[in-house]
Protein backbone atom coordinates (compact mmCIF):
# COMPACT_ATOMS: atom_id res chain seq x y z
CA UNK A 1 0.00 0.00 0.00
CA UNK A 2 1.30 3.45 -0.93
CA UNK A 3 -0.01 6.72 0.51
CA UNK A 4 -0.25 9.59 -1.97
CA UNK A 5 -2.26 12.69 -1.06
CA UNK A 6 -2.32 16.36 -2.01
CA UNK A 7 -1.02 19.06 0.30
CA UNK A 8 -3.61 20.60 2.62
CA UNK A 9 -1.61 22.20 5.39
CA UNK A 10 1.24 24.54 4.44
CA UNK A 11 1.38 27.79 2.47
CA UNK A 12 4.26 26.78 0.18
CA UNK A 13 3.78 24.33 -2.69
CA UNK A 14 4.50 21.07 -0.89
CA UNK A 15 3.18 19.05 -3.84
CA UNK A 16 5.73 20.65 -6.16
CA UNK A 17 8.46 20.12 -3.55
CA UNK A 18 7.62 16.41 -3.30
CA UNK A 19 7.55 16.13 -7.08
CA UNK A 20 10.96 17.81 -7.29
CA UNK A 21 12.38 15.43 -4.66
CA UNK A 22 11.05 12.41 -6.52
CA UNK A 23 12.44 13.91 -9.73
CA UNK A 24 15.91 13.59 -8.23
CA UNK A 25 15.35 9.96 -7.25
CA UNK A 26 11.93 8.40 -7.91
CA UNK A 27 12.64 5.23 -5.94
CA UNK A 28 14.87 6.70 -3.21
CA UNK A 29 12.34 9.11 -1.68
CA UNK A 30 10.41 7.10 0.90
CA UNK A 31 8.26 9.55 2.84
CA UNK A 32 7.06 13.15 2.71
CA UNK A 33 5.09 14.85 5.48
CA UNK A 34 4.05 18.51 5.71
CA UNK A 35 3.75 19.97 9.21
CA UNK A 36 3.17 22.94 11.46
CA UNK A 37 3.65 23.12 15.22
CA UNK A 38 0.03 22.01 15.64
CA UNK A 39 -0.50 19.29 13.03
CA UNK A 40 0.93 17.15 10.26
CA UNK A 41 -0.27 15.55 7.04
CA UNK A 42 1.36 12.70 5.13
CA UNK A 43 1.72 13.48 1.43
CA UNK A 44 3.57 10.36 0.42
CA UNK A 45 4.64 7.08 2.00
CA UNK A 46 6.02 4.34 -0.24
CA UNK A 47 5.51 0.62 0.21
CA UNK A 48 8.85 0.26 2.04
CA UNK A 49 7.73 2.83 4.62
CA UNK A 50 4.26 1.33 4.91
CA UNK A 51 5.78 -2.13 5.47
CA UNK A 52 7.26 -0.83 8.73
CA UNK A 53 3.74 -0.58 10.17
CA UNK A 54 0.85 -2.99 10.58
CA UNK A 55 -1.56 -0.49 9.05
CA UNK A 56 -1.99 3.22 8.38
CA UNK A 57 -3.33 3.85 11.90
CA UNK A 58 -0.12 2.45 13.41
CA UNK A 59 1.91 4.72 11.11
CA UNK A 60 -0.13 7.76 12.13
CA UNK A 61 0.33 6.89 15.82
CA UNK A 62 4.09 6.76 15.30
CA UNK A 63 4.08 10.03 13.37
CA UNK A 64 2.14 11.65 16.25
CA UNK A 65 5.00 10.65 18.57
CA UNK A 66 7.53 12.14 16.18
CA UNK A 67 5.43 15.28 15.75
CA UNK A 68 5.47 15.87 19.51
CA UNK A 69 9.12 16.90 19.01
CA UNK A 70 8.55 19.20 16.03
CA UNK A 71 9.10 22.28 18.18
CA UNK A 72 12.79 21.32 18.11
CA UNK A 73 12.93 22.15 14.39
CA UNK A 74 11.68 25.67 14.94
CA UNK A 75 13.81 26.18 18.07
CA UNK A 76 16.89 24.95 16.22
CA UNK A 77 16.12 27.29 13.32
CA UNK A 78 15.91 30.25 15.70
CA UNK A 79 19.09 29.16 17.52
CA UNK A 80 21.18 28.88 14.35
CA UNK A 81 19.82 32.16 13.02
CA UNK A 82 20.80 33.91 16.26
CA UNK A 83 24.20 32.26 16.73
CA UNK A 84 25.41 32.53 13.15
CA UNK A 85 24.54 36.15 12.47
CA UNK A 86 25.04 37.24 8.92
CA UNK A 87 24.94 33.66 7.61
CA UNK A 88 21.43 34.06 6.23
CA UNK A 89 18.22 32.20 6.82
CA UNK A 90 18.06 28.60 7.99
CA UNK A 91 16.25 26.64 5.29
CA UNK A 92 16.84 22.95 5.98
CA UNK A 93 18.39 20.32 8.20
CA UNK A 94 19.81 16.97 7.09
CA UNK A 95 20.30 13.99 9.39
CA UNK A 96 22.22 10.94 8.19
CA UNK A 97 21.45 7.63 9.89
CA UNK A 98 22.59 4.08 9.09
CA UNK A 99 19.63 3.23 6.87
CA UNK A 100 17.96 6.54 6.04
CA UNK A 101 18.56 10.23 5.45
CA UNK A 102 16.06 12.57 7.10
CA UNK A 103 15.54 16.02 5.60
CA UNK A 104 13.58 18.83 7.23
CA UNK A 105 12.76 21.98 5.30
CA UNK A 106 11.58 24.97 7.34
CA UNK A 107 9.61 27.97 6.06
CA UNK A 108 8.50 30.26 8.87
CA UNK A 109 6.41 28.05 11.19
CA UNK A 110 5.79 25.37 8.57
CA UNK A 111 7.88 22.44 7.45
CA UNK A 112 8.31 19.56 5.09
CA UNK A 113 9.85 16.28 6.24
CA UNK A 114 11.36 13.94 3.65
CA UNK A 115 13.05 10.60 4.21
CA UNK A 116 15.26 9.02 1.59
CA UNK A 117 17.61 6.13 1.04
CA UNK A 118 21.18 6.88 2.15
CA UNK A 119 22.53 6.52 -1.39
CA UNK A 120 20.33 9.33 -2.76
CA UNK A 121 22.16 12.43 -3.99
CA UNK A 122 21.21 14.48 -0.94
CA UNK A 123 22.70 17.74 -2.22
CA UNK A 124 20.62 17.50 -5.40
CA UNK A 125 17.54 16.57 -3.39
CA UNK A 126 17.95 19.52 -1.02
CA UNK A 127 18.46 21.94 -3.91
CA UNK A 128 15.44 20.62 -5.81
CA UNK A 129 13.13 20.90 -2.80
CA UNK A 130 14.48 24.28 -1.71
CA UNK A 131 13.98 25.63 -5.24
CA UNK A 132 10.27 24.83 -4.92
CA UNK A 133 9.79 26.05 -1.36
CA UNK A 134 11.85 29.22 -1.30
CA UNK A 135 11.75 30.56 -4.88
Amino acid sequence: MVVSEDSTLVDFDADAALSAARGVDQEGVRLCVEYTPEEFHTLYADDVTMALYGDREEMVDHFEQVHSYVHVDFTEKDLFTEIFRGAGAVRSFVTYMDHVVLLRFIADQQGLFVSADPDVDVTALVKAVEDEIYD
